[in-house]
């Protein structure tokens, strides 16, 4: 196994060998919190770094639904959940996303193990993430506009949505 993971991420260091190897025991990743300390600082852009594109997804699919409940509840709590969720799933789970990531991938490069093809899937990618970071930036890019050019940016429904809810108070 541990040639598999070296293999599979040659600049793995022993500490992280040794969670993965934990978390594989019996072909089965254990859920079980383990700190990391990239994934806590760069939430599911750390997976698609890893190329995790599934966990990344549903990372980034459960934080926008948390966000989502904070705008329908006007709760900032809810919002800065969402905003601090991913980072806190990918920095205490990484090890076991990236224990079945490793497992989905074993099973698709066939067998026996096609090396290249493992080594392939376990490449770290930079390209992933700054795609991420650049369709996140275009998404809030009227925001950005609005602040910097100092431009109202809220639209006619939203006044009158405004303007009612301060009379309803």
């Amino acid at each position: 196994m541990d040639e598999l993971l070296k293999l599979y991420n040659p600049k793995i260091t022993n500490s992280e060998l040794t969670e993965l190897k934990k978390h594989l025991e019996n072909e089965k990743p254990k859920l079980s919190p383990k700190f990391n300390l990239a994934g806590f600082l760069f939430g599911y852009f750390y997976l698609l770094f890893k190329k995790a594109y599934t966990e990344a997804l549903v990372i980034f699919i459960l934080s926008m639904l948390v966000m989502q409940i904070g705008f329908i509840l006007h709760s900032f709590i809810f919002l800065g959940l969402g905003l601090v969720l991913p980072n806190i799933l990918v920095g205490w789970f990484f090890y076991f996303m990236y224990a079945n990531k490793f497992l989905k991938d074993k099973e698709n490069c066939s067998t026996p193990i096609d090396k290249e093809c493992l080594k392939s899937k376990g490449e770290n990618s930079y390209i992933p993430p700054i795609t991420a970071l650049l369709f996140i930036i275009l998404l809030f890019w009227p925001v950005i506009y609005g602040t910097i050019t100092k431009q109202d940016i809220t639209t006619q429904q939203n006044k009158y949505i405004n303007i009612i809810m301060e009379k309803l108070k």
